[in-house]
């Protein structure tokens, strides 16, 4: 729409400063002549663009002439733009994109010291090695949230079992770097939480739904993701992978012992993925309790050995 090319070009002249009218037609893929007229129209709107013509010529908002930015300072300025820019790497969302654009120009007249500099905290939601089937997956989902339409999805639980499902999703939810959608799922009459990266097919359909009363704030997050019995866990280390351990595990849960062996006391939940982690430290760890988890182990070791034999 015309009035939305108008309040984008405002904003691209504030951040940008000047722009030149090519500059203007290739980025909202209309032509020259429609650039001058919306420059003409903005400029009798009372925001006074200056045209300056030559090889580095272009167009620009007269020097003095900005938002007021009301109740944020600049340094609250710069942790916003830092904090969407990180929603804005994982979701690669247009209208993050646009908010983004709109809070820098906000910040045209701060000194260039500001302007340069990097926040004192990065946010990125990407986990190392992601590619763009999340991102796909969310933005599809949003899609399919605002205009309020029913999700066929093959889910995969962590068992390994996969199912078809036909949910209403509600909205989007990140925890740490891992995605969920959270909504109504018709096979199981009831609200569920789906882990983005265990959907592998998904299908937005035409079936309209009706929302319905959801609580979102008030979830038990422990109870939605673990659904697995939690157990105590004593487990020793080797030296050798101290750095590890001191990654996944709380300073408090660790003992630095005689040896230089390090006794870890936690609580896990007892499914595959604690098999897996387990497993993933060779002969450089030994459960000690519980005794059930001990003898998994060392059963699924006897198998692996068989393997190799």
């Amino acid at each position: 729409m015309k009035v939305e090319r108008l309040l984008a070009i405002v904003i691209m002249l504030l951040n940008k400063r000047r722009v030149s009218a090519r500059e203007l037609s290739d980025h909202f893929e209309v032509s020259l002549r429609t650039v001058y007229r919306d420059l003409e129209t903005i400029n009798a709107a009372g925001i006074p663009i200056v045209a300056y013509p030559g090889a580095s010529g272009g167009y620009e908002i007269m020097e003095n002439f900005t938002i007021d930015r009301q109740y944020l300072s600049l340094d609250e300025l710069v942790a916003v733009i830092a904090a969407l820019k990180g929603v804005h790497s994982s979701t690669d969302d247009k209208q993050i994109g646009q908010l983004l654009e709109k809070i820098k120009a906000l910040l045209i007249t701060a000194p260039s010291s500001l302007q340069g500099s990097a926040h004192p905290v990065v946010y990125d939601f990407n986990p190392w090695g992601s590619t763009p089937a999340i991102a796909e997956k969310v933005n599809k989902l949003r899609e399919a949230i605002e205009k309020r339409l029913r999700v066929r999805i093959t889910y995969t639980k962590m068992q390994g079992d996969a199912t078809e499902r036909t949910i209403e999703p509600v909205t989007l939810i990140i925890k740490g770097y891992v995605w969920y959608v959270y909504g109504y799922c018709l096979q199981r009459q009831e609200d569920r939480l789906f882990r983005l990266s265990r959907i592998a097919d998904m299908s937005v359909l035409t079936e309209e739904f009706s929302p319905r009363p959801y609580h979102v704030d008030k979830l038990e997050w422990l109870e939605e993701w673990d659904t697995a019995e939690r157990i105590s866990l004593v487990l020793e280390f080797a030296p050798r992978v101290h750095v590890r351990v001191r990654d996944m595990f709380a300073p408090e849960a660790i003992e630095t012992i005689q040896d230089g062996s390090m006794q870890v006391r936690t609580m896990m939940t007892d499914d595959e993925w604690l098999n897996g982690m387990l497993l993933s430290f060779g002969d450089a760890l030994c459960v000690h309790e519980p005794v059930h988890v001990r003898e998994r182990i060392r059963d699924t070791v006897k198998r692996m050995t068989k393997l190799y034999e």
